[in-house]
C-alpha cells in the first residue's frame, strides 16, 4: 500500500533470454524511474536479469523498486542453425512449463497486498495472458520487433490464406498487396509465421485480446508504410467479427524508436571505451568508415567470412568489422591467410565486445552493413548512419526493404527478389560497398539518413506520437 492507502502499482514483466528482445523492456525501466511509488518485477533468465541488475546497482533506475526473480533455467537447446524458426517457439514452451509454480502463487496471491497491478511480457509469451486474466490485472504483450512483423505475427492466417510462403518459386517477386507490408514482397514475408502457425495463432489469439499493444515502433518512423495504422485497422475488424470475445478498449501503442541513443533512450554503459576500436576508429576520416557487424546471430555468416573479407579487402574502404569466431576456431583459421596484413591500417577486426551505438554515432563511420535485426536498425536509424542490408531471417527482410525502398536509407548487398541470399558473390559485396561508401548516390543517401534522424527525433520529443503515446500508457499502469 502507498502511503494514502492506495494500493500500490505494481507491475510484473517477464522476458525472454534473447537479448534483443529484452533491450527495450530496460529502456522502459528508465522511462518508469521517474515515477514514485512504483514497483516493478522482472521474471527471466539468470544472464540476462544479471545484467539488468548490474544497471541497477550502479543506479540507473534510482526512484523505483526493481525486483529479479530467477524463474527460468538455461534456454533449451536448439538447432545448430540459430534462425532455425523452432527457437521462440522451443523457447516459450520451455518457459511456459518452468512458469507453473509462479502461476500458481500468482494466482492465489491476486489480492494480497503488494501482488502484481499489471503484466507487461514478452510478445512470444502468449500463455501469460491467460494468467493474467485469471489474476485480472491488465495484459501488454511488448512487440519488440518491427511493425510489419508484428502485423505478420498477427495476422499469420491471411498470409496462409493466400500461401505467400517467401520460398514459393512462382509468387516470390510478386509486391505484397496487404496494407502495412504492401511495400514487401513475397520473399520477404517471416516464414516463421507459416511454418510454426499453431504458435503464432496463439500468439495471434492472445494478442488481439490484450489491454494494449506494446510496439517499438512509431508512426513518423514508418510513413507511407502505414503499418500501425493498419494493425489498428486489423484489431477494430475483429471487434466486429468477434464483438464477444474482444476487449472494447484494446490500444496499439507505439512507445518507439526505443534505442540506446542518445535522444532515443539511455546507454547502458558508461565511462570511456578504452577499446582499441575505438582509438583506431578516432585515427580516421570522418564518414570514411564502414562499420560491419551482424549481431547476436554474427555467426549465421561464419561460412561467408572469407568472402566477405576478400570483399573489404578489394574495395579499397576503411572498415571496423566485429567478428567473432566460429565455435571450435579461431579468427586466424576463418580469415584468409595473409588479410590482416594485407589491408594494414584500413581496417580494424574487433574480435571482443564493442559498443555499437558509440560506433555508430562516431564521427569517421559513413555505413553500417548490418543483417537488420530491428534493434540494429533502429539504432542505425536513430544515429542518422546510411545501411548495407543483408538480412538472414525473421523481420529483417521486410526490415531491409524498409530501409532500401521506403525511407532509401540504405542499399541492398543483392536483390533478393533475384536470388536467395545464401548466393551473395563477392562481387556483390563489392558493389554494395563502394556504392555507399564512395559514390554520388551514397552522398545522397547519407542525406536522406540525416533527415529522418531528425524526424524520428520528433516522435520521441515532447509532442509526439511516441512521446503521448508513452506517457497515456504509464498513466494506465499508474492508476490501480
Amino acid at each position: 500500500m502507498s502511503e494514502n492507502g492506495a494500493r500500490r502499482p505494481h507491475m510484473l514483466m517477464v522476458t525472454v533470454p534473447f537479448p534483443g528482445h529484452c533491450a527495450p523492456f530496460v529502456q522502459l525501466l528508465y522511462q518508469l524511474r521517474h515515477h514514485k511509488d512504483v514497483t516493478v518485477t522482472i521474471l527471466g533468465h539468470a544472464a540476462r536479469l544479471a545484467e539488468i541488475a548490474k544497471l541497477q546497482e550502479r543506479g540507473d533506475f534510482k526512484g523505483l523498486e526493481v525486483h529479479f526473480e530467477t524463474v527460468f533455467g538455461d534456454p533449451p537447446p536448439y538447432p545448430a542453425d540459430p534462425v532455425f524458426p523452432l527457437r521462440a517457439a522451443v523457447c516459450s514452451a520451455h518457459m511456459e512449463i518452468e512458469f507453473q509454480s509462479v502461476k500458481k502463487r500468482l494466482v492465489q496471491g491476486k489480492n494480497s497486498p503488494g501482488a502484481p497491478t499489471s503484466m507487461i511480457v514478452d510478445m512470444f509469451l502468449w500463455w501469460t495472458k491467460d494468467i493474467a486474466d485469471e489474476m485480472g490485472v491488465p495484459w501488454y504483450p511488448f512487440y519488440s520487433t518491427s511493425a510489419w512483423f508484428s502485423l505478420c505475427a498477427i495476422d499469420g492466417p491471411l498470409l496462409h490464406e493466400r500461401q505467400l510462403h517467401p520460398t514459393h518459386s512462382e509468387k516470390r517477386a510478386e509486391r505484397l498487396d496487404i496494407p502495412g507490408i504492401d511495400f514487401a514482397y513475397v520473399c520477404d514475408v517471416p516464414h516463421e509465421v507459416l511454418e510454426f502457425d499453431e504458435f503464432y495463432a496463439n500468439v495471434s489469439h492472445r494478442t488481439l485480446r490484450a489491454t494494449g499493444i506494446l510496439s517499438n515502433s512509431a508512426f513518423e518512423l514508418e510513413g507511407s508504410a502505414g503499418t500501425t495504422k493498419a494493425i489498428i485497422s486489423l484489431v477494430e475488424r475483429r471487434k466486429k467479427s468477434d464483438p464477444g470475445k474482444l476487449l472494447e478498449d484494446t490500444k496499439v501503442i507505439t512507445v518507439g524508436p526505443m534505442a540506446q541513443i542518445p535522444g532515443f533512450g539511455e546507454l547502458t554503459f558508461s565511462g570511456d571505451d578504452p577499446s582499441d576500436s575505438l582509438k583506431w576508429l578516432n585515427t580516421q576520416a570522418d564518414g570514411s568508415v564502414l562499420y560491419i557487424a551482424f549481431g547476436s546471430v554474427g555467426n549465421v555468416i561464419a561460412d561467408r567470412i572469407p568472402q566477405l573479407a576478400l570483399s573489404l579487402e578489394e574495395s579499397g574502404v576503411p572498415f571496423l568489422w566485429v567478428l567473432k569466431a566460429p565455435p571450435g576456431k579461431t579468427i586466424d583459421q576463418v580469415l584468409p591467410e595473409g588479410f590482416i596484413e594485407r589491408v594494414g591500417g584500413r581496417g580494424f577486426v574487433e574480435t571482443g565486445w564493442a559498443a555499437q551505438t558509440r560506433i555508430l554515432l562516431h564521427p569517421a563511420t559513413g555505413g553500417f552493413l548490418t543483417h537488420c535485426g530491428w534493434n540494429s536498425t533502429l539504432e542505425s536509424l536513430c544515429a542518422g548512419v546510411p545501411m548495407i542490408t543483408w538480412p538472414l531471417s525473421a523481420d529483417q527482410p521486410m526490415n531491409a526493404r524498409y530501409v532500401t525502398d521506403v525511407k532509401k536509407v540504405g542499399v541492398p548487398v543483392q536483390d533478393q527478389i533475384v536470388s536467395e541470399y545464401s548466393e551473395v558473390s563477392k562481387e556483390d559485396i563489392v558493389k554494395a560497398v563502394r556504392r555507399l561508401m564512395v559514390s554520388d548516390e551514397g552522398k545522397e543517401i547519407k542525406r536522406r539518413s540525416l533527415e529522418l534522424r531528425k524526424l524520428l527525433s520528433h516522435s520521441v520529443g515532447e509532442g509526439g506520437s511516441s512521446y503521448k503515446a508513452l506517457r497515456y500508457f504509464i498513466n494506465d499502469l499508474l492508476k490501480v
